[in-house]
């Protein structure tokens, strides 16, 4: 199953629920309410997945709100000219802002194309 894409509908446009994707009669493609109410139910905050590589994209999206997290590790998979990225996941350290013990920072580092010019 596909996001939709923040640029295809955000909690702004109206775009909610789950409909069929392109990509065949197994894959459905979901919106920012679906993702939120998973979240609610399961007491999480982010959900990360990874993902097909994006031609000429990075190896990360936020999406949902930030509530969804799409990374791809594979630096130009299939020649398609992407970077990659990797999830540098740490405790949050007191003094940092969060009040709460147990708080994750999740931070992207791109790792970027060589093949792209």
């Amino acid at each position: 199953s596909d996001p939709i894409e923040d640029d295809e509908g955000s909690s702004n446009s109206g775009v909610f629920g789950v409909h069929s994707s392109p990509r065949g009669k197994m894959a459905y493609k979901f919106g920012w309410n679906i993702t939120q109410g998973f979240c609610a139910r399961n007491g999480l905050d982010l959900i990360v997945r990874s993902h097909q590589a994006k031609k000429q994209g990075l190896g990360f999206d936020v999406m949902h709100n930030e509530s969804l997290m799409r990374v791809f590790s594979a630096r130009d998979y299939e020649n398609h000219h992407n970077d990659c990225a990797i999830l540098s996941v740490t405790n949050s350290q007191e003094g940092d802002g969060n009040e709460k013990d147990g708080v994750l920072t999740v931070r992207p580092q791109v790792l970027n194309s060589i093949t792209r010019g």
